[in-house]
């Protein structure tokens, strides 16, 4: 029997609710990372797999003039400049040094007072060698006064002969105990203090000499000399060429030098060309010495600073000439693409010498000719390949940008030919 409750229905089991998905804006946030990683894969890979495009290049020519003019090969190097005249001054006596009159970088004179050292022993040494010379001379008096054989007189007169001597030197030891600059310039070191013990037996500072001038390149940073002397005025240039360049550096040809410490225009001549060679580098290349003289005096250059050289080693007149851009090597000729009232034609010819970024040509064009430049120049995503299609012989675009053939530079011909 069933029981009901008023008002109340029977209990019954509980149905399950369905919920509706829904889009939280923190999913929406995931979803949208997600399509952005795979987008970014996706091409990443399309543009890593995709089959590259060829490399763009850019090609233009231009006509150019076969030209006569005057033309020069130079040979360039890097040196030092130092004075030409150095004096290192040493003290040729035994004593010790009283007073030091300069320091370094004093200007002095000719003759000027540098260093003095004690001259007691050496005033010693002078009355001594004078009270030889009397006794020396008293005594060949004597000889004389006793009708002495003829062996005695000579003996007598040499005694006097050798005493005058020993005199003299004694007096030159003497004036010596002042030293003296041989010559005018500057102070360039002082190795030298008052105390110092100089002459042959005495230690640090010591030297057996008095002067010595030079011309060569010794520095005063490798003097070992009591006082270094330069003559500021006067300069020259050291520097090395290989032995390509040996044969055509001569002396007495044209310098142009230059140098950070002046702006003035600096000109010189070829002093010396050394033929033994100063060093070898590693890989056997020989380098060989060339002093350089400048002209004119300069009082504002400095030892030790770097300059170059531009040597003119030949200037050659009513030379003809073509942009060496314009040169190419086709079937083992040497060859121009030659300009004739619109119609290219390839023309066989002959070189000689390189001046610059211009060939001579001895055969095969006249003056007023016109020839071809092409060249092919790379775009920013060209290959080094694409370089190789440049017109010109030997990979050259000099010459072509406007002007005239350029006095100056040097080097070998194209092809081999020609030569300095």
């Amino acid at each position: 029997m069933t029981t009901e409750t008023d008002g109340f229905a029977p209990d019954q089991p509980d149905i399950p609710v369905k919920r509706r998905f829904r889009m939280t804006p923190k999913r929406w946030l995931v979803a949208g990372l997600a399509f952005v990683v795979l987008a970014g894969a996706g091409v990443g890979t399309f543009l890593l797999l995709r089959p590259s495009r060829a490399a763009g290049a850019s090609t233009f020519s231009r006509t150019v003039q076969a030209e006569k003019g005057t033309q020069t090969l130079t040979v360039s190097l890097d040196g030092t400049l130092s004075p030409r005249k150095q004096s290192d001054v040493d003290f040729g006596v035994s004593g010790t040094v009283t007073k030091v009159y300069v320091k370094t970088g004093d200007t002095v004179t000719k003759g000027q007072k540098l260093a003095r050292i004690d001259d007691d022993d050496l005033q010693n040494a002078v009355d001594l060698a004078e009270a030889n010379v009397t006794t020396a001379e008293a005594n060949l008096d004597e000889v004389y006064d006793n009708d002495g054989s003829s062996a005695a007189i000579t003996s007598a007169k040499a005694q006097v002969r050798s005493a005058n001597a020993a005199l003299t030197s004694a007096k030159e030891d003497l004036k010596d105990a002042v030293l003296r600059s041989p010559i005018a310039g500057t102070v360039a070191s002082v190795d030298l203090e008052v105390g110092d013990t100089v002459g042959s037996s005495s230690g640090p500072g010591s030297s057996s000499g008095s002067s010595s001038n030079t011309n060569s390149s010794s520095s005063s940073s490798s003097s070992s000399a009591q006082f270094v002397i330069i003559a500021t005025a006067k300069w020259k240039v050291e520097g090395s060429i290989g032995a390509a360049d040996l044969s055509s550096v001569k002396a007495g040809q044209k310098v142009a030098i230059t140098t950070d410490a002046t702006t003035d225009e600096l000109t010189g001549t070829v002093a010396s060309v050394g033929i033994v060679a100063t060093s070898t580098s590693d890989d056997g290349t020989a380098t060989f010495p060339v002093a350089i003289n400048l002209s004119g005096t300069h009082t504002d250059l400095y030892s030790g600073t770097t300059a170059s050289a531009v040597i003119t080693t030949g200037t050659y007149d009513d030379v003809l000439t073509v942009p060496t851009a314009a040169i190419r090597s086709e079937d083992g000729k040497t060859v121009v693409t030659k300009v004739d009232n619109g119609t290219n034609s390839t023309t066989e010819v002959e070189v000689g010498k390189v001046f610059g970024s211009y060939t001579q040509i001895t055969s095969g064009l006249s003056e007023g000719d016109s020839v071809l430049i092409t060249v092919t120049r790379p775009t920013a995503t060209s290959t080094a390949s694409s370089q190789e299609q440049g017109g010109g012989f030997g990979m050259g675009f000099g010459g072509i940008d406007g002007g005239g053939p350029p006095a100056g530079g040097g080097g070998a011909a194209p092809g081999g030919q020609g030569g300095r």
